[in-house]
C-alpha cells in the first residue's frame, strides 16, 4: 500500500507544482488576475474563475516586404497579396475543475482550426490519478474532460519523457508506476487513507487548497523559489516552447488559433504576443472553474443556477404620464 501511495504522490506532483508557480507578474506583463482569479459572489460564494481572451492580428503591411526591398519582380513577391494572420485565443486552464468549466472550454475549442496544447504527462497515469482525485473532491480532470483531436491539435510543450528527465525523474520508473496503477483496478481514495498518509494528503489539490493558493498569490513566488531549477523547467522553459509554437502558428494559414495552457504561464506568453507579435486584445470571457462549496458544484451540475441566490427586488412601477398632444414634441 505504501508503494501505491508513493506512486500516486509522484503522479500528482505536477498539479501541486503548477499551483506553486510564480503568480506575480514580471515587469511589462499583465497580472495573473487577468487570467485567473478568486471571486466571492452572493450566488455561489467563493469561486475560481479562468478567462478566455481573444486577440486580433495586426493589419497586413500595405506594401509587400519583398517589393519594398526592390526584390518583388525577381522573387515573385510583387504579385502576391499579404496573408491575413489568424485570431489567437488564450485559454487559461486549470487541470482540476468543474465539469461545466471544461464544457465551456470545449465549446470554444470547437471554433478553432488549430489548438496548441500543454502536455498533461502520461495520459493513462494522469487519467487514473485524476479519476481518484475526482472521487474524493468532486472535481473533474482536464485530461478526461477535453478530448484530444489529432487533426487539429499540436503540442506546444516538452514531451513527457523530456520533462521527466529534466525534473530528475526516470521515465522507465514512471512506466512501471503506470502499470502498477492499472493493476489496482477499482482502487479509490478515501478520507481515512489521506489521514493516515500526511505526504499524500499534502499533495492532493483539493478545492480548499486550489482556492487558498490563488487567493494568496503574493506568497506563491516564495513557494516557487523553493523548487529552484525545477520551477525554471516547469514554467519558464516551457513558456519558451509555447511562444515558439504560437509564433509559427500566427503566420500560418489558419483562421483561429487557440493556446490552451495553465494560467500561470499566460502573463509571459501574452506579453510576447502583444509586444513582439503585435496582437491586440479584443474580448474576454470568464468561466467559473472551481467552487469552494461542493454543494454549489452539485447544484450547478444538475442545471440549477439559483442556489444561494438572493431574491431580486421587484422593480418599482412608475405611473404612466399622459400622452403628449400631437405636434408638441418629437419624443
Amino acid at each position: 500500500m505504501q508503494t501505491t501511495l508513493r506512486t500516486m504522490s509522484v503522479a500528482l506532483v505536477m498539479s501541486a507544482m503548477l499551483l506553486a508557480a510564480p503568480l506575480t507578474a514580471d515587469a511589462g506583463e499583465l497580472s495573473l488576475s487577468e487570467f485567473t482569479k478568486v471571486e466571492k459572489r452572493d450566488d455561489v460564494g467563493e469561486v475560481v474563475r479562468c478567462s478566455i481572451r481573444t486577440y486580433l492580428p495586426p493589419p497586413p503591411p500595405k506594401k509587400n516586404p519583398m517589393a519594398a526591398m526592390g526584390l518583388g519582380g525577381m522573387m515573385g513577391g510583387g504579385k502576391s497579396k499579404p496573408v491575413k494572420r489568424p485570431q489567437i485565443v488564450l485559454i487559461s486552464m486549470i487541470h482540476l475543475g468543474e465539469k461545466g468549466f471544461f464544457q465551456a472550454v470545449n465549446k470554444e475549442l470547437a471554433t478553432c482550426d488549430l489548438v496548441l496544447y500543454e502536455e498533461q504527462g502520461d495520459a493513462d497515469l494522469g487519467g487514473l490519478s485524476g479519476k481518484m482525485i475526482s472521487g474524493l473532491t468532486g472535481l473533474s480532470f482536464q485530461g478526461t474532460e477535453i478530448p484530444f483531436n489529432k487533426k487539429t491539435w499540436r503540442s506546444a510543450d516538452l514531451s513527457n519523457d523530456s520533462l521527466m528527465r529534466m525534473l530528475g525523474m526516470d521515465p522507465v520508473a514512471m512506466k512501471r508506476m503506470k502499470k502498477m496503477m492499472k493493476n489496482m483496478g477499482g482502487f479509490k481514495l478515501d478520507k481515512r487513507m489521506l489521514e493516515s498518509n500526511p505526504m499524500l494528503k499534502q499533495m492532493i489539490p483539493t478545492r480548499e487548497k486550489i482556492i487558498a493558493q490563488l487567493r494568496g498569490a503574493s506568497e506563491s513566488k516564495k513557494l516557487a523559489e523553493g523548487f529552484g531549477e525545477m520551477a525554471d523547467v516547469i514554467l519558464y522553459q516551457r513558456n519558451a516552447i509555447a511562444i515558439g509554437e504560437l509564433t509559427k502558428a500566427s503566420h500560418g494559414q489558419y483562421k483561429r488559433v487557440a493556446l490552451i495552457y495553465g494560467a500561470a504561464h499566460m502573463p509571459a506568453i501574452e506579453a510576447y504576443m502583444t509586444k513582439t507579435l503585435h496582437y491586440k486584445h479584443s474580448t474576454t470571457v470568464w468561466n467559473d472553474a472551481v467552487y469552494a462549496d461542493a454543494e454549489i458544484s452539485k447544484a450547478r451540475a444538475n442545471g440549477s443556477s439559483s442556489t444561494k441566490s438572493p431574491a431580486k427586488p421587484q422593480p418599482k412601477v412608475r405611473p404612466k404620464k399622459p400622452a403628449a398632444a400631437k405636434g408638441k414634441g418629437w419624443f
